[in-house]
């Protein structure tokens, strides 16, 4: 008969009972195979510090479902025996809490007041950085350098026609003999006053013996005379001297 009455003893068997081996109790633990063998031995020398041995404890207790605080009580009354630090720290394997607290009181004044300034200076920049981006993109600065492209000033086009008409006022009497598409259309002395109209769809070509005498009219343009008065001229219009004259 084994007697597992012992601390380590105990904890063996129930290993065993349980159906694992030291390997993967370590590895399920995250406890070296050393020192669970140690416990399992009651090598308590193998151990490492107080604090972590019985840490090792507890986690091996909370692996087998045993009770870790008796199991704990037990191991240190048999390691630590001699030990007049009851108070000792016990470590968990419980998750440390995120929040850290530093002692202040062991933090010298100009650290804390070269903190202070620190903080003060970057909450103002971030502010100052935060408005000069709102009003930027508010009201983006006009860009530079763009061209400055004139619109071209309305040019006086020709009206379209397909047809001449050519209006005579005689200022004076003065001969005239007119041309239409080809075909003589009047010859005759025009007195003054008098006025002719001629209309044509190619061109018209005139003859006038007094070219300073006579007013003349293009598609309803007025024209500059012809020449000096008592002067002999020829002159011939078509569609493209419309708008030219």
């Amino acid at each position: 008969m084994i007697d597992i009455s012992g601390f380590g003893a105990r904890i063996k068997a129930e290993r065993e009972r349980q159906g694992f081996d030291l390997e993967a109790v370590a590895e399920e633990t995250k406890i070296r195979t050393l020192y669970l063998n140690a416990l399992e031995e009651e090598d308590f020398a193998k151990l490492p510090p107080r604090v972590y041995a019985t840490g090792f404890v507890r986690r091996y207790a909370w692996f087998l479902k045993m009770d870790p605080e008796a199991l704990v009580r037990e191991f240190q009354s048999l390691a630590y025996s001699g030990d007049q630090h009851s108070d000792e720290i016990i470590l968990s394997t419980e998750k440390p809490s995120r929040e850290i607290k530093f002692p202040v009181s062991n933090l010298p004044i100009r650290n804390i007041i070269a903190g202070a300034l620190f903080l003060i200076i970057v909450i103002w920049a971030g502010d100052y950085l935060v408005t000069y981006i709102s009003d930027w993109s508010v009201t983006r600065p006009p860009a530079v350098n763009d061209p400055v492209i004139e619109q071209p000033k309305d040019i006086e086009k020709p009206p379209m026609t397909d047809k001449l008409i050519l209006d005579v006022e005689a200022r004076e009497r003065c001969w005239l003999q007119v041309q239409v598409d080809g075909n003589q259309q009047y010859s005759a002395i025009m007195a003054v006053g008098e006025k002719q109209s001629f209309e044509g769809r190619q061109s018209i070509v005139i003859n006038v013996g007094n070219a300073g005498g006579i007013d003349l009219s293009l598609n309803q343009k007025k024209l500059p005379p012809l020449g000096e008065v008592g002067q002999v001229v020829e002159k011939k219009y078509d569609l493209s001297s419309i708008g030219k004259e």
